[in-house]
């Protein structure tokens, strides 16, 4: 598997300013020449316009209503219903709540189309913008305190925090966990956090005091779909989902990207983002993603089904749950192989395993595929040496970028995840002898 270093490398220099660069979903990905936080080259973070709270009702599904922390005519004069479940999305790195095709927005039509809700829609895309992903992290606490806060009011003003989902997505969802541990600080503990994906960069055991946990609320879910690269694969939650392995290459995400020209969706945004995707179908079809209990084999990702335990991944995961689970998916919409009542026929994309974690050595999967393989790797190796040639020059422009990849490279190594030769050497090692085509 391609390490995370190699992404974020490339990911970091890349001059998103200039270049029309989209996430895997098709969105644009959010961009800004100068970091937000309290670093001397900083601009200042005011949090009422920082960070910002959007809701959405059946009333109100299209219009933005703004609420205000601690501003109670507001929150009464606006369409938010005290007898209406509370759901809160925090987006993840590079994103934004607003426009087309964003995990916010996309979750926000879903739980409205599944009933009455109040979905608040947490935008701090000015704290997590391309490619200041280091400052991103270190103002996790500001964020989670401002929007713990918020919940609080909303405890004072007689909403029942039992009826509060809290969401995150990649690093809304390591968030998500800091929220749980402030509240809880002030005697108030959520019903559930769900954890899409939660982040793994600068991430770790030694962390726990920020990441997400179990002991963060009464229920803790977590769906992991790119486990290694921009996603922990390391169980979080009372109970852990790993879809297709909980890695990459997702089913579908080579071809979709290829088919849609965003190269770099492939190793950066595809995988990731299909937590959010699979949670988002779960919403509309709660028993789409029918997972077994089992545990995974020596080889990573495939399980040894024990017929025992069966339970569904998303929105319709039973509070009772605990350990590990494991599912198989379908390649393209709908995602749930029990979704509308039908199981769709898989048409496996391209996998690349490389190695995770500890390893020099190549490690091969056999691969199945309805096109040639072999020629959608040899175009990635392409790819990647085309980014690689622009981040080398991006770096020597950008002396603050820079220094953000010389703090993930130490987490990285200190850490014991491949450098950047070591998955570059994999990769390229890749040859037709690893790819058996599968009609």
């Amino acid at each position: 598997m391609v390490s995370g270093y190699v992404v974020l490398q490339m990911y970091s220099f890349i001059d998103f300013s200039q270049l029309p660069y989209q996430s895997a979903s098709g969105s644009p990905i959010f961009y800004s020449p100068t970091p937000r936080g309290y670093c001397s080259n900083c601009c200042e973070i005011n949090e009422r316009d920082d960070i910002k709270f959007m809701l959405y009702t059946r009333d109100n599904p299209f219009k933005t209503q703004y609420l205000y922390l601690s501003d109670e005519r507001r929150l009464r004069k606006s369409n938010f219903n005290f007898n209406y479940p509370l759901a809160i999305y925090l987006h993840g790195f590079s994103e934004s709540a607003t426009g087309e095709k964003q995990s916010s927005q996309e979750l926000k039509d879903a739980f409205l189309k599944r009933g009455n809700y109040n979905v608040i829609l947490i935008d701090w895309s000015a704290m997590t913008a391309v490619p200041w992903y280091t400052n991103a992290v270190d103002n996790m606490n500001v964020v989670a305190r401002y929007v713990a806060r918020f919940i609080r009011f909303l405890v004072m003003q007689g909403y029942p925090v039992q009826r509060v989902h809290l969401i995150g997505f990649s690093l809304g969802a390591e968030v998500a966990g800091f929220i749980g541990k402030q509240l809880q600080e002030w005697g108030i503990n959520l019903k559930r956090i769900t954890g899409l994906d939660p982040a793994l960069p600068l991430f770790d055991d030694n962390s726990s005091n920020r990441r997400l946990k179990p002991s963060d609320a009464y229920f803790v879910d977590v769906i992991h779909t790119d486990g290694g690269i921009l996603g922990n694969p390391e169980a979080m939650g009372h109970v852990d989902f790993y879809p297709n392995g909980g890695h990459a290459l997702q089913p579908g995400c080579a071809r979709q990207e290829i088919a849609n020209n965003r190269w770099l969706g492939i190793l950066v945004g595809c995988s990731h983002q299909r937590a959010w995707e699979y949670f988002i179908e779960s919403i509309r079809y709660p028993l789409a993603f029918e997972a077994n209990r089992c545990e995974p084999s020596k080889l990573f990702g495939i399980c040894q089904h024990d017929g025992n335990g069966k339970a569904y991944m998303g929105m319709g995961a039973d509070r009772r749950l605990r350990g590990k689970y494991f599912l198989d998916t379908n390649d393209e919409t709908p995602y749930g192989r029990n979704a509308l009542g039908r199981v769709l026929k898989l048409s496996s994309a391209v996998l690349i395993a490389l190695p995770l974690k500890y390893s020099s050595n190549v490690t091969t999967t056999t691969t199945t595929a309805t096109g040639d393989a072999t020629q959608v790797t040899d175009t990635l190796i392409d790819v990647i040496s085309t980014i690689t040639a622009a981040t080398r020059q991006r770096q020597k422009q950008q002396p603050q970028e820079r220094e953000q990849r010389k703090d993930l490279t130490e987490w990285y190594d200190s850490h014991g995840y491949n450098d950047y030769g070591v998955a570059w050497n994999s990769l390229v090692s890749i040859s037709k002898t690893h790819v058996k085509m599968e009609t």
